[in-house]
């Protein structure tokens, strides 16, 4: 909610999600109870190509949404973004896919047309397009939006500020430990609510946006991104990999979190070795994704745009963690590129939307899966 999430917030969040699990591993917090002992990584195996037709191996079911009409206001904003580039400029350019945005946008408004057509029979998507995969495995990661219960006033266990943005030099002036242990930015009027849980407020900082409930009435606000501190962002949990709090393969959000619960003592060591520090606006609309609109879950993914661009219509193929059990689940399903993040070449970071099961998979993701360019006939 990426990064759920502006430009930079997705530069964060994603950079986050993989910084969080890659360096939580190194380069995106709903607070859940932390499980019995650190949980692995998933380390997800290679998706095979599909073997059927495609009436045999994607649905709504396997993508988990209600239907793919739903999808109708994400490929919307996709043909937005596509009608304002040049439509004889070259979007697309992978191994056996050439698109220009002219006909990139001709793709999405086929797509948008048929998806009652889709709900109805998704074998009828051979008569519009072909799949061209991707030609090296694409690695999976996952983002979300954490949901932080938070106080109006300071009081009791709620002290943990969720600052919006000082302005001028005054947000640049500090790090992590003097704003959060220092109290750096304290009564300047500047805190949009109190938490209870530093972890918690520190993954909301890695996934760049996310939701406050607010225990004085059950009302709730979206906090998006609104600048940084503007240090380097360092992944705590490489950090504590070094350390030996566990180990590379058990790195995951799940596992600091069990780490830092179990070890209280050192919550300020840890989470102050990432002098990073983000700031937030209160906002009733939804996070929005580098690509300037809302994200939608299960349908958006951060991509790097060098490699394929925002608006991009694509199939993703693989298996996302398991929840509440350890089985992988299978998704298949239509994916558009609009937002981004520290992704690199073939690394699509997908949008897991809010709530615990979205936490605990994209906690967890860490695998290679296969994606398909869809090219209009």
């Amino acid at each position: 909610m990426r990064r759920h999430i502006s430009n930079f917030s997705r530069l964060l969040s994603a950079c986050c999600i993989l910084a969080a699990v890659l360096a939580l591993a190194g380069c995106a917090g709903v607070r859940k109870p932390a499980p019995t002992r650190p949980a692995t990584t998933q380390k997800i195996p290679a998706a095979p190509r599909p073997l059927g037709p495609w009436d045999a191996r994607i649905s709504p079911t396997s993508q988990q949404i209600p239907s793919f009409s739903s999808l109708a206001p994400a490929v919307d904003r996709s043909i937005a973004y596509a009608s304002r580039k040049p439509a004889s400029a070259v979007a697309v350019d992978v191994p056996g896919a050439t698109l220009t945005w002219g006909r990139l946008r001709q793709g999405l408004v086929t797509f948008r047309r048929i998806l009652p057509e889709l709900d109805r029979d998704p074998s009828v998507l051979a008569r519009y397009f072909t799949w061209v995969p991707l030609p090296t495995q694409t690695l999976v990661t996952g983002y979300y939006a954490p949901t932080i219960e938070v106080s109006r006033t300071e009081h009791g266990p709620y002290a943990w500020p969720i600052y919006r943005n000082p302005g001028g030099r005054m947000a640049k002036k500090y790090n992590r430990e003097a704003i959060d242990f220092f109290g750096a930015l304290r009564g300047k009027g500047l805190e949009i609510g109190w938490a209870r849980d530093p972890i918690a407020v520190f993954f909301l900082h890695v996934q760049g946006s996310g939701r406050l409930r607010f225990v004085e009435d059950g009302s709730t606000s979206y906090v998006l991104y609104a600048g940084s501190n503007g240090r380097r962002y360092v992944g705590v949990g490489r950090v504590m990999v070094n350390a030996g709090c566990f180990t590379d393969a058990e790195m995951s959000m799940q596992a600091i979190r069990h780490y830092l619960e179990e070890h209280p003592s050192q919550i300020k060591q840890y989470l102050t070795a990432n002098p990073s520090y983000i700031y937030f606006k209160p906002s009733q609309t939804p996070p929005v994704g580098a690509m300037g609109v809302p994200v939608t879950p299960h349908a958006s993914v951060a991509v790097d745009p060098g490699f394929v661009p925002y608006g991009a219509l694509m199939v993703l193929d693989a298996d996302l963690p398991g929840y509440p059990g350890p089985a992988s689940e299978r998704f298949t399903g239509f994916v558009m590129a609009q937002d981004t993040g520290c992704m690199r070449g073939n690394h699509f970071d997908l949008y897991l939307g809010p709530g615990d099961k979205a936490a605990h998979q994209a906690g967890l993701m860490k695998g290679t899966g296969q994606a398909y360019i869809l090219v209009p006939r």
